[in-house]
C-alpha cells in the first residue's frame, strides 16, 4: 500500500446518518450522537455525499437526496444538527424506508449509520426491512444505559455492518 492516501485515492461514499431523537434519547444520548456525527461529517472528502434524517414521532430529512460534502451544505447539517433535540415517541420504520429505499435503485453501496438506543416496539419489522436492502450496508451506534442490543444488533448483521455501544458511564471517545 502507499505509504500516503491522498483525496484523489479515496473513492468516493455515499452516508446517510439516521438520528433518534425520542424522549429516551434526552440528554447524554442525544448530545453523544451529534458529537459522533459532527465528527463524522468533518472527516468526509468532497468528492462523498452524504443525508441527516431524523425520527422520534416524525421523520425529518434535511436534503432531498444525499449531497456533496461541500462547506456549504456540512454547514447546513451542523446548523440542523444543533437544533434537534430529545423528545415524543419512537417512530423508526418511516425513517429507516427513507435511509434505505433509494439504496434499491442505485449501482452503489449506501452507508446508513442509525444513532439510537432502540427503544421501539416493532423490532421484527425493522429488522425485515433491513434485510430488504441488498446495496446498502448498515451500522448502529447505541447510545445509552438500557439500548435494545437485540435490535441494534440484528440490525447490523442483516444489514451487514457493524454495531457500537457507549453506555452512559462512558466517555464516548
Amino acid at each position: 500500500p502507499p505509504e500516503r492516501v491522498t483525496a484523489e485515492d479515496v473513492i468516493p461514499k455515499e452516508l446517510v446518518f439516521v438520528l433518534d431523537t425520542s424522549g429516551s434519547m434526552s440528554g447524554f444520548p442525544i448530545e453523544k450522537a451529534k458529537e459522533t456525527m459532527k465528527l463524522a461529517l468533518a472527516s468526509l472528502y468532497p468528492s462523498d455525499t452524504f443525508n441527516l434524517i431524523t425520527f422520534s414521532g416524525d421523520t425529518h430529512i434535511l436534503f432531498e437526496q444525499p449531497v456533496p460534502a461541500t462547506r456549504e451544505n456540512l454547514q447546513k447539517a451542523q446548523n440542523f444538527l444543533t437544533s434537534r433535540q430529545g423528545s415524543g415517541g419512537t417512530e423508526m420504520m418511516k425513517a429507516i424506508k427513507a435511509a434505505l429505499d433509494p439504496s434499491d435503485r442505485q449501482g452503489h453501496i449506501r452507508i446508513v449509520c442509525f444513532m439510537t438506543d432502540g427503544h421501539v416496539g416493532n423490532d421484527m419489522a425493522i429488522i425485515d426491512e433491513v434485510r430488504k436492502h441488498p446495496n446498502a450496508r448498515v451500522f448502529a451506534f447505541g447510545i445509552g444505559s438500557s439500548v435494545n442490543r437485540y435490535l441494534l444488533d440484528k440490525v447490523s448483521e442483516e444489514g451487514r455492518g457493524e454495531v457500537e455501544y457507549v453506555a452512559i458511564t462512558d466517555d464516548g471517545s
